[in-house]
């Protein structure tokens, strides 16, 4: 009779002790495949979130702070440098080695006009890319267009909305110099609490008209999809494709982020190597058990001239069946256990990860073998002859 099938037979024979390592396994495997997929729709739900952050980069034109000074005082600072960056050029940034990371770029140009008689800051964008980069914004009305229409539009923050009594469907005029626009209010943004609240915002060729800028924006702000992206490093390359200005990575953003990230992967990882090593002292101290039970068998095995080999190959197959069995059955009772564990967390639902299947198998079964090593060791102390005195 081969030794496997020896194995098979005395396995089967003892059901109950084959159950509670095969348990140690499953649980073992079952918490690996829950925290891998549950981590992973789990991160996938964080970088949609993290969109709502805003920018990480913001692109601007390098202007150089020259002090002036008389003597020993200093007099205030002379400021060199284009204010501009030609709206061509923002295609470049598409071209850097990490473009697969950038996920929208927004451009904005600033300038002053007048409403009713009093200043104030208008701010053009490209309604496409600014929703992309401000989702939570609420606004009353409808969102800004790029098509053409007879009458422009324009948002309104707060600040400025309701104190005029304006409302979606308004009409206003914006002057800047000889310049002069009836423009009708598509919405209105709620409070932010930030600069917006105080800005009228239009279309991007809108306002390039206005403020007699065509073809020209004040800064662009960049969002990265950050899962470890290197954000400082595309500022660098940012500014290598577009000489002439300065990109900044908002590196607390970016930081908090990571930080995130890494917490829940190192969290991750202690379950798994906590839950490995439970799975490895079951299987071992199940298998040393039989080892106990099964001396007479053994030292006969060794007395009619079985190996050392054998014997080890026999207690590693156990190990590596146990293994495999369990890590089948764990893989299905994780996956499980992250349809509800992750709708829970992150409101998400994940699909099973059947590429992990087979590595979580052989890792199953590296434990088992690794388990086996303590009832080999035992297996390879009987001394033959004591048995057979006993029998």
């Amino acid at each position: 009779m081969h030794l496997h099938s020896f194995v098979l037979k005395d396995l089967f024979r003892r059901k109950t002790k084959l159950m509670v390592a095969v348990l140690g396994v499953v649980v073992a495997a079952a918490a690996i495949v829950a925290v891998i997929t549950t981590f992973s729709v789990a991160e996938e739900s964080f970088h949609e979130a993290t969109n709502k952050f805003g920018a990480n980069v913001v692109v601007r034109p390098a202007i150089e702070s020259i002090p002036l000074v008389d003597g020993y005082s200093t007099m205030g600072s002379l400021y060199a440098g284009n204010n501009y960056i030609d709206e061509s050029d923002i295609q470049k940034i598409y071209t850097i080695r990490d473009n697969a990371s950038l996920s929208v770029v927004a451009p904005r140009l600033y300038g002053i006009a007048e409403l009713e008689g009093s200043s104030v800051v208008v701010m053009g964008i490209d309604p496409e890319q600014e929703r992309n980069l401000k989702p939570w914004w609420m606004v009353r009305g409808h969102w800004l267009t790029d098509e053409d229409t007879e009458v422009p539009e324009a948002l309104l923050g707060s600040d400025i909305a309701v104190p005029l009594g304006l409302t979606e469907g308004s009409m206003i005029s914006l002057s800047r110099e000889n310049i002069s626009i009836d423009v009708r209010v598509a919405g209105v943004i709620e409070s932010t609490g930030d600069n917006e609240d105080g800005y009228v915002i239009l279309p991007l060729a809108t306002s390039q008209y206005l403020l007699s800028q065509e073809g020209k924006v004040s800064s662009l702000e960049v969002r990265a999809l950050c899962n470890a992206c290197p954000v400082e490093e595309m500022s660098q390359q940012i500014e290598g494709v577009l000489p002439g200005i300065e990109a900044r990575a908002m590196s607390q953003i970016v930081q908090n982020e990571m930080a995130i990230v890494d917490h829940t992967r190192s969290s991750a990882m202690a379950v798994s190597i906590i839950t490995l090593l439970v799975s490895t002292l079951t299987v071992a101290s199940t298998m040393l058990a039989s080892i106990n039970e099964k001396m007479k068998e053994i030292g006969i095995m060794r007395a009619i001239g079985a190996s050392d080999i054998q014997i080890v190959s026999m207690l590693f197959f156990e190990g590596a069946l146990i293994g495999a069995v369990g890590g089948f059955i764990g893989f299905f009772v994780g996956t499980l256990a992250s349809f509800i564990a992750a709708p829970m967390l992150v409101s998400e639902t994940p699909d099973p990860m059947w590429n992990i299947l087979l590595p979580v198998v052989g890792v199953c079964i590296f434990t088992g073998m690794l388990a086996s090593l303590v009832p080999a060791k035992r297996a390879l102390g009987i001394d033959p002859a004591e048995v057979l005195r006993s029998v």
